[in-house]
C-alpha cells in the first residue's frame, strides 16, 4: 500500500468516525424539539477590516442567518489563535476560539464560545468546522443556554483572498 492510499484510508476512516461521534451525541441529547435552533448561514470575512471588540478579538466573520430564527450573525477570533497553522501534505490547517454571536433587530439573543479549524487543500477552497456552547441567551431563546454548537461550511477562496472569503455553512444548537 503507498503512502498516499494510506492517508486516504486514514482519512476516511477519521470522516467516519466523527460522522458516527454526530450521531451518537445527537442521539444522547435529551433536548425537547424547542431547544434546539438551525439556520443556513451566509458567510463572509470581515477581517481585513480590522474591528476588535472589548476583550481584544478580532471580528473575523459577519454573515446572515435563516431558519429556526432570520437575523445577523458575528465571529470574534482570539488572536493570537490557540495553536499556529499546521501544514501537512496536500494543504494546511488553520485553527481558531473565537466568541460568537446572533442578533435579531439590533439585539442580542444568542452568544457563545467555539473553537474550530479550517483545511485548506493545497490550490482548493477550504472546509471550516466548529464545536462549542451558548454562553447567553434571552427571551425564548433562554433554554438554549449551556446547549452545545456544530458549525461547518465550505470556505471559497474567491478571486482576492482572504478579502474574497465566503460560504454558506450550517450553524446549529443541539
Amino acid at each position: 500500500m503507498n503512502i498516499n492510499t494510506a492517508q486516504s484510508l486514514m482519512l476516511s476512516l477519521i470522516v467516519l468516525f466523527m460522522a458516527q461521534t454526530m450521531q451518537m451525541a445527537f442521539a444522547e441529547n435529551n433536548a425537547s424539539p424547542d431547544s434546539l435552533l438551525t439556520g443556513k448561514t451566509d458567510y463572509w470575512f470581515v477581517g481585513h477590516l480590522g474591528q476588535t471588540d472589548n476583550e481584544g478579538r478580532l471580528l473575523v466573520w459577519e454573515a446572515t442567518i435563516d431558519g429556526d430564527v432570520k437575523g445577523k450573525m458575528k465571529w470574534w477570533f482570539v488572536n493570537p489563535p490557540p495553536t499556529s497553522d499546521v501544514t501537512y501534505a496536500g494543504g494546511r490547517l488553520t485553527f481558531y476560539a473565537a466568541r460568537w454571536e446572533l442578533w435579531v433587530n439590533e439585539e442580542l439573543l444568542l452568544a457563545g464560545e467555539t473553537a474550530g479549524k479550517t483545511d485548506f487543500r493545497d490550490g482548493a477552497d477550504g472546509i471550516w468546522d466548529g464545536h462549542g456552547r451558548v454562553t447567553e441567551a434571552t427571551g425564548k431563546f433562554s433554554a438554549l443556554k449551556g446547549r452545545e454548537v456544530y458549525e461547518t461550511g465550505p470556505v471559497i477562496v474567491g478571486s482576492d483572498p482572504p478579502k474574497s472569503f465566503s460560504g454558506t455553512g450550517l450553524f446549529l444548537v443541539y
